[in-house]
C-alpha cells in the first residue's frame, strides 16, 4: 500500500466514494442504534471493505460523542490510533496468515475483555475465505452470540468459500467496482491536493489500468508522480506502466483491416524487438479489439471503456473499416495465443500466423478462413491474395456480384409436346429465366425414359444447398408416378433418408427437380431392397461424389475452378 493512498484513504462515511448502498444503510444503522454483532464485506480487492471497517470503528468508538457517530473527529486518540493501526479496541488480523483453529481460540477467549478507550471491541477480519474448516467451525458460537461489546467485520474477495453457517450469521454487503467517473474524481481530488499536473487522458490511462480497484489507482498515481516529479506525461506513463502505445495497437488493426499482412508483420517484429512484453501486447490488442467489436454492435463504445475523445474516434474508424466475423475470429486467435504463452509455448509464432490469416482470408484454410472469404465477397470487399508461388486462383469480375446459377437446359423428353418446349428454350449461353406467372406443366403428363431420369437427377442435384446434396448423395430416382419423383435410399442410409424427408428439404428437392424437369413434381422417398439388382429404370448413373477417389488432385481442383467460374460469374487469372 502507497503512502499516498494511506493518506488519502476515507476516514469518515461522507469521504467514501461510491457504495452508496453501503455508506446509507450502515449510516441508518448507527443514527438509530441498530449496529448488528457481525458484518461480512464482500466484494472485488481495492474497492473499500477494509477501509469501510475501519471508518465504522471510529464512528462507534468516537470519544467526542456520547454514543455512535457518522462524523468521528478523527483527532482523539481512539479516532487517531484506529487511523494509524495501533488501536487496542479495533484490531485487524490477516486471516490468510491467522487462519488455524488456535487463532481463533485466540480471539474467543479474548472476547469477553472490555474495551480500553472506546464502547466497542472490533476484530476486522480480513481475507475471511482464508479460515480453516476447524476454524470457521470454531468461529460459529461467537459470531452466534458475541458479548454486547463485541463486533466482527469480515471481509472476503470470495464469500463463496465461506461456510453457509457463518455467512447465515452476518449481515452482508457486496461491494462494487468503482465507476469510471468514480475512480477519477479520487484521482482529481488527490492531484489537486498533491500538486500533481497529469491531463485527463493520463487520469483515464491509470484508471483504466488499475482494473477497477481504488488502491491500485491511487498506488499508480503515486508511482507515475514520483518518477515525473509531479508532472506525469502519456507517453511516460506507458512506458513505465508497460502498457502497448495506442499508435501501435493503431497500426496492428489498420494493418490486418486493409489485408496488408507485410505492415502488420513488420510492427510486430519491432514491437519484439524493443523488448515488448507479448503478454501485454495481446491483452492490450484484445481490449481495443473488445471495444471495437462493441462499436460495432452498440454503435459507439460503452462509457466504462474510458477512452479519450481522440480514440474514441479512431474505434469508430476501425469499426467501419473492418468486420465482425474478422474482428471475433482475431479475439479467438489472440486468446488462444495468451493460453499458448501461459502454457510455455512461443506466443510469438502464433502471433505472427494470426496476423497473417487474419490480414489474408485467402491464406487460411480453416473453415472460419472459408467464412470470411465468403462474407468479403458478399459485402463486394476484394480479396487479398496470398503471396505465394504463381497458382491458378478465381478473381471475380468487377463488380463482384454473386449471381444465381444460370437455369439449366431441360432434359430429353419423348413427348412431342415437351420435345417443343424444349426447342423454345434460350441457349445456355443467354439465360433467359421463365416468367414467374408461367405455370410448370404437370410431371404425370411426361414420359421420361430412364437414362433421362438419371440426367434430371443429376441435374436437379446441383441445385441443391451443399448440406442437402450430401444428404440425397445415395438416393437414386427410380420414376415418375402420379406427378411424384420417387428417389430411393439404401436400406443402410436410414438416417439420410429421415433427413431428407423433412418438409423444408423435400420442398428444396421439389422446387430443384421441377426445375431440373421442366415441369412441376412432388417428391415421395422410398427404401430400397436390401438384396437384388434394381429394375433397369431404377439404376441410377454413377455419383461423381462416389468416384472421387479415382480423380486425381489435379483434375479435382480443375473441376472445382470450372465450378466457382460458372457459379459466381468469375475468371481465372495467374497471381505472381
Amino acid at each position: 500500500m502507497s503512502a499516498l493512498y494511506r493518506r488519502y484513504r476515507p476516514q469518515n462515511l461522507a469521504h467514501v466514494v461510491g457504495q452508496r448502498h453501503v455508506v446509507q444503510t450502515l449510516s441508518n444503522a448507527i443514527e438509530h442504534d441498530r449496529v448488528r454483532h457481525a458484518y461480512l464485506f464482500a466484494g472485488p480487492r481495492g474497492t473499500g471493505k477494509t477501509s469501510l471497517a475501519k471508518i465504522l470503528g471510529k464512528s462507534l468508538n468516537c470519544q467526542t460523542t456520547s454514543g455512535p457517530t457518522t462524523t468521528p473527529c478523527l483527532q482523539c486518540e481512539s479516532c487517531r490510533t484506529i487511523g494509524e493501526g495501533t488501536a487496542l479496541d479495533v484490531l485487524e488480523l490477516d486471516a490468510a496468515s491467522n487462519r488455524g483453529i488456535d487463532d481463533i481460540r485466540d480471539i474467543r477467549d479474548r472476547v469477553a475483555q472490555q474495551p480500553v478507550l472506546g464502547r466497542y471491541r472490533v476484530y476486522i477480519l480480513d481475507e475471511a475465505h482464508s479460515l480453516t474448516t476447524d476454524a470457521a467451525n470454531a468461529l460459529l458460537k461467537t459470531l452466534e452470540e458475541p458479548p454486547p461489546h463485541v463486533l466482527f467485520i469480515l471481509c472476503t474477495t470470495e464469500p463463496h468459500r465461506l461456510p453457509d453457517t457463518v455467512r447465515g450469521r452476518c449481515q452482508s454487503f457486496t461491494f462494487l467496482r468503482p465507476t469510471a467517473d468514480e475512480l477519477i474524481e479520487v484521482l482529481e481530488r488527490i492531484a489537486l491536493a498533491e500538486q500533481i499536473s497529469a491531463d485527463d487522458d493520463v487520469l483515464r490511462l491509470i484508471a483504466r489500468h488499475a482494473g477497477g480497484s481504488f488502491r491500485d489507482a491511487v498506488s499508480t498515481l503515486d508511482q507515475l508522480s514520483a518518477a515525473g516529479s509531479g508532472l506525469i506525461e502519456a507517453k511516460s506513463a506507458q512506458a513505465i506502466l508497460g502498457v502497448v502505445d495506442e499508435e501501435v495497437l493503431t497500426g496492428l488493426v489498420d494493418a490486418v483491416s486493409s489485408g496488408d499482412a507485410p505492415a502488420a508483420l513488420t510492427q510486430l517484429d519491432g514491437l519484439v524487438e524493443g523488448g515488448q512484453d507479448l503478454g501485454r501486447l495481446i491483452r492490450d490488442l484484445v481490449d481495443r479489439l473488445r471495444m471495437v467489436l462493441l462499436t460495432l454492435e452498440l454503435g459507439a463504445p460503452p462509457k466504462s471503456a474510458m477512452l479519450s475523445t481522440g480514440l474514441t474516434e479512431t474505434v469508430a474508424r476501425e469499426a467501419q473499416a473492418i468486420t465482425e466475423g474478422a474482428t471475433i475470429a482475431l479475439i479467438d486467435g489472440l486468446l488462444a495465443a495468451e493460453s499458448a504463452l501461459r502454457s510455455g509455448g512461443d506466443p510469438r509464432l502464433a502471433l505472427e500466423i494470426l496476423l497473417i490469416k487474419a490480414a489474408r482470408p485467402s491464406a487460411d484454410r480453416s473453415l472460419e478462413g472459408a467464412l470470411r472469404r465468403i462474407e468479403l465477397l458478399e459485402g463486394g470487399a476484394p480479396l487479398q491474395p496470398a503471396k505465394l508461388a504463381p497458382v491458378a486462383a478465381v478473381v471475380p469480375v468487377d463488380p463482384p456480384i454473386l449471381l444465381p446459377p444460370p437455369p439449366l437446359p431441360p432434359p430429353v423428353v419423348e413427348s412431342s409436346d415437351a420435345v417443343s418446349r424444349a426447342a423454345d428454350t434460350p441457349p445456355w449461353d443467354e439465360p433467359t429465366p421463365p416468367p414467374a406467372s408461367t405455370p410448370l406443366l404437370p410431371a404425370s403428363d411426361l414420359a421420361v425414359t430412364a437414362a433421362d431420369l438419371r440426367e434430371v437427377w443429376e441435374i436437379a442435384k446441383q441445385r441443391l444447398s451443399p448440406k442437402l446434396r450430401s444428404i440425397v448423395t445415395s438416393a437414386r430416382p427410380l420414376r415418375i408416378e402420379r406427378g411424384a419423383l420417387v428417389l430411393g435410399f439404401p436400406s443402410a442410409t436410414q438416417f439420410q433418408k429421415s433427413q431428407a424427408d423433412r418438409e423444408q428439404n423435400r420442398a428444396e428437392l421439389a422446387a430443384a427437380a421441377s426445375a431440373a424437369l421442366g415441369a412441376d413434381v412432388r417428391i415421395v422417398l422410398e427404401t430400397l431392397p436390401d438384396v437384388g439388382a434394381p429394375p433397369p429404370v431404377t439404376t441410377a448413373a454413377p455419383n461423381a461424389e462416389d468416384d472421387h477417389e479415382d480423380i486425381d488432385p489435379i483434375t479435382r481442383e480443375e473441376e472445382f475452378v470450372r465450378t466457382l467460374v460458372e457459379t459466381l460469374d468469375a475468371r481465372e487469372e495467374e497471381i505472381t
